[in-house]
């Protein structure tokens, strides 16, 4: 079973908050804290009078012009409901004391007091003319009375608590709701007209001033609309939740209806389906309608106080109370609200919606002290015009009643600049603001001096530096390369060794108020070293036998100092000397890679290279001299070497003429024959690889062999001792020859 809506009174009931549309803000024309929580408000026709019953015990009279109340009238229990005549002439307030009070606006002793048996009485209604006053009570009946007597006119027993009641402008029709049903009464009689069972809490119900319909809303989740002739509903719509208020319009035309759900729903009379659905953050536990319907107002634990035009559902505006609004009433003509809440406190408001103010520039920002600041403002008001501007600012306060304004005069520092506007109804809108910043006048700051300018690297660079401040002194500078970072926080200083390449130099100044300049910017160009220049002269020869002297020669130079050391390399043999000028005699064999280096006295150098040939001549041997005859055949073995490569080619001249007519790649080896006696010089050549020839010769002396011959010996054929003796000479040329 869903808790009855006294219970939940009771307890306080809260539901978790969601989140509300967007609405512009209003503020209260006035405000009273009661002494507890208020359950209940009302406000006349004419929005002249409000009623406001509160946990206190107390029922609270006002008149819209003050937060004084007129009166106050203490009962004996929670004061739960309140109701007025559309003049303002009749209160009505129902109490937990199960009294009924009556009074007239002029006095705080009741006019009446009805007995609503022995249960609280949670719901009263009043009709226009204040002359019938209608109560639900927990004791489980309707009750009807009329201004000119305590006695009820008549009551009826419902069977179940009655939580709602409502009376007809007139005072003809009285319609009820009760635990299970909803009735309709004519005031002569306590026989309903008709009765319609909902199975669930009527939590609320409202008939509308002409009395043509009555709606309900009830713990069945839904709203039902009711023709004045029919107990069958005219329609039902169901909201998926608790329907814990709702309200009509004086023609019925109109029905506004809150619930547990957060949605504040719209209807008119010939559809169920809502004009128009609001969700609010939490649940709506009171609503409320204009006599004409053109203003409608809600009320809910997600503590706002919502106020619409019906044509749309967006909230005119919204008002955040201190807790939850349990009660809301607008007058006939939807111009004032009446508002009550557990924060304890009534509120009043008029309809008028506030104006919007916005800021449209203020430029420059952020500004330099002294320096004139433009202002622009703007305002529109929905439903009025506006008459009025005001500017504040968090540091220097009121600044201008103008939309548009200047001034040079702010003070240094952060601004919370705050505009506002007011409409004819006196009504000021919402702060608009925007931060500005308004920076003290800064100091300036000038490079004097930096010298030399360009720099060489290693040169000392002095750096001057001043600043002016025209509303105070120049505390602290700040030099800064590009390249080298943070080079200094004096106004002058010298510097050495200096990244090479382009700096933009820049110089700021800081003043006693801690505001810096701007930066001031020069270029230094500071150049690396240019490095020596070394030169050979010469190498002579280039090309040299080993052994022989080889001259060399180089010079060196440098455009910005002077050349330390010199030094001559061989790719080959490595260091050959630190002199300018050398020569040397002991240079390795082959094609040796000259460098030649200086250093100048910034430590650079500079490296030029030749090319040097030490070349070794073959040697040719051609063996040793030897003798033989005619027609021997002679061995000549020729030899040949070469200390950087090999012998590409051997040649022999046999005859010393000049002819080299053996010629062999592979070795200097052959044999030749003389037929003729004679002396020869014998010459062997061998060639290298490198094309360098050399020679070595020998001598062959050929001769007939010695000794007579006899008569008996002659023929030619030499004699026994003769073969002897030329065969030796054949092993000799032979192993000469080997």
């Amino acid at each position: 079973m869903r808790p009855r809506p006294f219970l939940l009174l009771i307890a306080g009931f809260a539901l978790a908050l969601m989140a509300a549309g967007a609405a512009e803000a209003n503020d209260p024309e006035w405000s009273y804290t009661t002494g507890d929580r208020v359950w209940s408000v009302a406000v006349s026709g004419d929005g002249e009078y409000i009623v406001a019953g509160s946990d206190d015990d107390s029922v609270y009279f006002f008149d819209r012009d003050s937060d004084t109340y007129l009166w106050n009238y203490s009962t004996g229990g929670d004061v739960r409901s309140v109701a007025i005549s559309s003049d303002g002439e009749y209160i009505a307030a129902g109490s937990v004391d199960t009294q009924v009070y009556l009074f007239t606006k002029d006095s705080d002793l009741p006019l009446q007091i009805y007995s609503a048996g022995d249960r609280a009485v949670v719901s009263v209604s009043i009709s226009a003319d204040g002359e019938y006053i209608a109560a639900g009570s927990v004791d489980e009946r309707v009750y009807l009375f009329d201004k000119d007597s305590s006695t009820p006119l008549w009551s009826y027993y419902a069977g179940n608590w009655v939580w709602s009641v409502s009376i007809s402008a007139d005072g003809e029709y009285l319609a009820a709701g009760s635990h299970r049903d909803v009735y309709l009464f004519n005031k002569d009689s306590s026989t309903p007209i008709w009765s319609y069972n909902t199975g669930s809490e009527v939590n609320s119900i409202a008939i509308s001033a002409d009395s043509e319909y009555i709606v309900a809303g009830s713990a069945d989740d839904k709203v039902h609309l009711f023709a004045r002739n029919s107990s069958t509903p005219l329609w039902s719509y169901d909201t998926g939740e608790d329907v814990s208020s709702v309200s009509i319009s004086a023609d019925g035309e109109y029905i506004v209806a809150g619930g547990f759900d957060g949605k504040i729903r719209l209807f008119d009379k010939d559809s169920s389906a809502p004009l128009w659905r609001y969700s609010t953050g939490d649940s709506v536990r009171s609503v409320a309608i204009s006599a004409d319907g053109g203003h409608l107002a809600g009320g809910s634990v997600d503590e706002m106080v919502y106020l619409f035009d019906s044509n749309s559902s967006t909230p005119l505006w919204s008002y955040t109370a201190g807790n939850d609004v349990f009660s809301v009433d607008i007058s006939a003509d939807g111009e004032y609200l009446a508002v009550g809440s557990r924060d304890e406190n009534v509120y009043f408001f008029d309809k008028n919606i506030p104006p919007t103010a916005t800021i449209e520039s203020i430029l420059p920002s952020p500004a330099y002290k002294l320096v004139q600041v433009n202002f622009s403002g703007s305002g529109t008001d929905s439903d009025g015009n506006v008459i009025a501007y005001q500017w504040t600012s968090s540091v220097d306060g009121e600044l201008s009643n103008s939309s548009n304004f200047n001034t040079s005069s702010l003070s240094a520092g952060n601004h919370t600049i705050s505009f506002r506007i007011q409409d004819n109804s006196g009504t000021w809108s919402n702060w608009d603001m925007f931060s500005l910043v308004v920076i003290n006048a800064p100091p300036s700051a000038s490079i004097d001096s930096i010298n030399p300018s360009p720099a060489r690297f290693d040169e000392e660079v002095s750096f001057s530096g001043s600043g002016t401040d025209s509303d105070g002194s120049v505390v602290t500078y700040q030099w800064v390369s590009n390249i080298d970072g943070n080079l200094s926080t004096d106004g002058a200083f010298s510097v050495t060794n200096l990244t090479t390449g382009t700096h933009q130099i820049s110089f700021q100044v800081q003043d006693s108020d801690g505001v810096w300049s701007s930066w001031h910017t020069a270029e230094l160009y500071v150049y690396p070293n240019a490095p020596p220049v070394g030169i050979i002269e010469s190498i002579e020869p280039l090309t040299a036998e080993k052994g022989t002297s080889v001259s060399f020669s180089g010079a060196g130079s440098d455009s910005d100092g002077t050349v330390l050391v010199y030094l001559w390399e061989s790719s080959i043999d490595g260091a050959l000397s630190t002199e300018e000028d050398f020569s040397s005699s002991t240079l390795s064999l082959g094609n040796h890679t000259i460098i030649f280096s200086v250093q100048d006295n910034d430590g650079a150098w500079n490296i030029n290279q030749g090319s040097l040939w030490i070349y070794a001549l073959p040697t040719a041997i051609a063996g040793d001299d030897f003798t033989g005859e005619p027609g021997d055949t002679f061995q000549f073995d020729g030899q040949g070497t070469d200390d950087d490569g090999s012998i590409a080619k051997y040649e022999w001249d046999f005859e010393g003429d000049g002819v080299y007519r053996w010629s062999s790649t592979n070795s200097g080896n052959t044999t030749y024959v003389y037929n003729g006696e004679g002396t020869y010089t014998v010459t062997l050549r061998v060639t290298d690889d490198d094309g360098f020839t050399a020679t070595d010769s020998r001598v062959i002396t050929v001769s007939k062999a010695g000794g007579g011959g006899g008569d008996d010996g002659g023929g030619g054929i030499p004699a026994p001792s003769l073969a002897a003796a030329v065969a030796a000479v054949a092993v000799i040329a032979l192993r000469r020859r080997r």
